[in-house]
């Protein structure tokens, strides 16, 4: 995967760690992901599409990080960010969230934390951040 974009050392290390939880290594080097900080963001973070390969596949991605977040948050919110690319990747969903793995979803009718790509969002970054922190706490 490549990473551009201003982050420190901690922030690109986990990048690597969640792309190699996420993606088959043969699949890696096909994903970008650009990173910005921003100011005046009401969130944590967000991801969105920015060019797709030659099949129409979503390969590069940009993600945006609150720049005020600490850094523990920066890395949960990567870890989020990352499933959706993920999910973007697979297929799973679409560029404008009106489908989930195959199925019309009306997002007008189900409130945010309750739309199921949000659902695994959640619940899989806590999961991969925390599989990461430990696994720095012993090196």
């Amino acid at each position: 995967m490549y990473i551009s974009g201003k982050i420190n050392k901690n922030l690109r290390n986990a990048m690597e760690y969640y792309a190699g939880i996420l993606f088959s290594h043969q699949l890696r080097p096909h994903i970008t992901v650009t990173i910005r900080q921003r100011q005046n963001m009401d969130i944590h973070g967000n991801v969105s599409i920015v060019a797709y390969n030659s099949k129409g596949k979503p390969r590069w991605f940009e993600i945006e990080l609150n720049r005020y977040d600490d850094e523990e948050q920066k890395m949960i919110t990567l870890a989020h960010e990352m499933f959706h690319i993920k999910q973007y990747v697979r297929g799973e969903i679409n560029e404008t969230l009106t489908m989930w793995k195959g199925k019309k979803v009306d997002t007008d009718k189900i409130p945010y934390l309750k739309q199921p790509w949000e659902k695994e969002a959640f619940v899989g970054s806590e999961l991969l951040y925390l599989s990461y922190k430990i696994i720095k706490e012993y090196e």
